[in-house]
Formats: structure tokens, sequence, C-alpha cells
């Protein structure tokens, strides 16, 4: 660059300094200072959604009971249905891989029945608030159906570092020796979308084996109870905010 080739963007800095920013044309006036404005952070993500924000309405208790000829229905299409003779008849879902877990396929949310689950599949509402699951050689995961809501039909344990829980077996369900139906994430990745934050299954023998438990629904759930982990123990949901109802 010759002594003659001056940037552009010098000449409308001293243009600047010289008449006032304000007589620049419009189109030069762009490149004023440019380099002198910060650049925004970027914006927010989903999980860091606030703490008082009220829940999803899929956290919390329907307005008329479950229509479980409806629901069987809907659930047709994301799934078979298969007379067992442990169980009755029980549900199968399509298309999930061969390690998934019931309760992994969202997120956790805090309200007046404690941790509840908001499911991000589309038969989610029904099958992890209602009814319990089991696993079965040739069969796969299994969901048994109910009619009584629950904000997830789940048993609980917490240890410092971790947060974990397994569904509930149907009645008269024999747990094998080895259950592989506990999810184990870090506390500090509770309240995020679970499917990429649950740790793989080598990982969970030891740390639920040393976690201890959490309150449970035992028969029927109540509203007031804090079912799940203490809420000052998942360091999102401290920062603040009242429960929702």
């Amino acid at each position: 660059m010759s002594r003659y080739d001056i940037p552009l963007s010098i000449l409308v800095a001293a243009l600047a300094g010289a008449v006032g920013i304000a007589a620049i044309p419009r189109e030069v006036r762009g490149q004023v200072a440019a380099s002198d404005t910060a650049p925004p952070p970027p914006p927010p993500e989903a999980d860091d959604e606030s703490p008082d924000a009220p829940p999803p309405p899929g956290a919390l208790p329907p307005s008329k009971p479950l229509d479980i000829d409806r629901a069987e229905a809907q659930l047709s299409s994301f799934g078979r249905w298969v007379d067992t003779p442990e169980y009755g008849r029980v549900w199968i879902p399509s298309g999930v891989s061969g390690d998934w877990q019931p309760y992994t396929d969202g997120r956790w949310v805090y309200t007046d029945w404690g941790w509840s689950f908001v499911s991000d599949v589309p038969w989610g509402p029904i099958v992890f608030h209602y009814g319990r699951w089991g696993f079965g050689v040739g069969l796969g995961w299994f969901w048994a159906p109910g009619i009584v809501w629950a904000p997830a039909w789940v048993s609980w344990r917490y240890s410092d570092g971790f947060i974990c829980w397994a569904p509930f077996g149907p009645a008269g369900y024999a747990y094998p020796r080895e259950w592989h139906g506990w999810a184990v994430v870090s506390r500090e990745h509770f309240t995020h979308p679970l499917r990429r934050e649950v740790l793989p299954w080598a990982h969970v023998h030891t740390i639920v084996r040393g976690a201890r438990p959490a309150p449970s629904i035992q028969n029927v759930p109540h509203a007031g109870v804090p079912y799940g982990p203490p809420r000052a123990h998942v360091p999102r949901a401290r920062a603040g905010g009242g429960r929702h109802r």
C-alpha cells in the first residue's frame, strides 16, 4: 500500500473528529467506532431458564382424569401392545435405542409435588406420569397402564455429587439383581435435558449403592411432599423461586 492508499476506516475516523459524527453520511457512519463496540454475549440457552419461571403444564396434574381407552389409542401410534400373563396388556415403545431407559427423554422441574418429569417425546405425558415400567426378556422395556397421576413414578436416591432415579415396576414385578432402570446424572446437570447428561451404565453401580434414599411416592402422591432430592441440593434450583402449583 502506497502512502496515498489510506484505509477508509482511518479517513472516516479523522472526518468524525473534525466535523462530528452527525455530519457523516449514514451509509458511512456505521463504520465509525465499529471496533470500539463490545460484542454482545451469546443468548441464554434453554437450560438457563429462570428458577421462578412457571413449569410447563406437563409437569402438573391434569384437570381431568386419564381416559385409558383414549390413551391406549394414542400410544398405538408410537409402539405396540402385547398381552402378558404376568401384567396383562402392556405397551412397548418403538424407535428407542438398545440402551434406552425410561425417564431420560426430558428434564426435571420443581413443583408443589416435588420434582416432576417433563417429557420431550409425544407419548411421554402418559407413560411417565401414569403406570409402571418393567423390563422383560424378549420385550425390553414395557409400560403397564395405570390411572393415578404422579409427578414421576420413580424411586429416588442422591449423594453429594449425583442424583439417581429408577422407575417403579408393576405390581408383582421381580427386580433383577442388576436393575438397569437406574439413571444417574451429576447434580449440576440435573435440570438439563437428560438425554445428553445420563451417565453410562458402567459408572452407575457404585454411585447408586453409595447414594442415600430421597422421598419417593408410596401408593399415591400428595401435594406438598417434596418428592426427590432436596431442592437445595440442586444448584440451579436453589437460586430462588417458590414452588409452582
